[in-house]
């Protein structure tokens, strides 16, 4: 079998099962439990309270940049953000756009809910490096003002790779809230590398 119809039968059979043309959906027809792939899918797919709570987030927003890990004094500047949707309703965009050091710097970031696996996911390119992150940690209850993301980072400045990192969102009220880029050093201690306080534009 050839690899494009061997992709074209299996998104035929995923969305027979996403439209409730599976085998599943006709054991319920007659009565008898749906199977585990339908209900999955399911949950795959549907939108929730945590996508509602990311679509707050839609406008114009002032930036406040701090870089630094206590090592030298932080760098401060400004910039601003923007907020839309990428799918509407399911992933989310953030472009940051300011500087830092004085020179012109970009942030672009997609994130969202994965339903499936109850994860918030992000994932960021900025103007700085070649580097792609990707992070993800939970996020059950759309009200919580803290949520924690964790993911891996190359250290290109000392040569590690893969080293994991935290990013903390918190939600200090409608119109405001912090994100805050952590490290670990060798002993595991947390270094704050970069934080970003959100204030939404008049």
């Amino acid at each position: 079998m050839s690899q494009k119809k061997y992709l074209f039968i299996r998104c035929v059979l995923s969305v027979s099962f996403v439209l409730g043309g599976g085998p599943a959906a006709h054991a319920q027809s007659r009565g008898q439990p749906p199977a585990t792939p339908v209900s999955g899918a399911v949950e795959a797919t549907v939108l929730g309270p945590q996508h509602a709570a990311l679509a707050a987030l839609v406008g114009n927003w002032n930036v406040q940049i701090v870089l630094g890990d206590g090592a030298a004094p932080a760098q401060h500047s400004t910039g601003k953000a923007e907020y839309a949707w990428v799918v509407k309703g399911r992933w989310l965009s953030c472009r940051i756009t300011g500087s830092i050091f004085g020179e012109p710097y970009e942030q672009f970031t997609i994130v969202g809910y994965d339903s499936y696996a109850k994860n918030i996911v992000e994932v960021s390119v900025e103007s700085v490096d070649n580097s792609m992150l990707m992070a993800r940690g939970p996020f059950a209850n759309p009200n919580q003002s803290v949520t924690s993301l964790f993911g891996e980072l190359d250290e290109y400045s000392s040569g590690v790779l893969h080293q994991p990192y935290k990013v903390v969102w918190n939600r200090l009220s409608a119109d405001r809230h912090i994100t805050t880029i952590v490290g670990f050093d060798d002993a595991g201690k947390e270094v704050r590398k970069l934080q970003l306080t959100f204030s939404r534009t008049p």
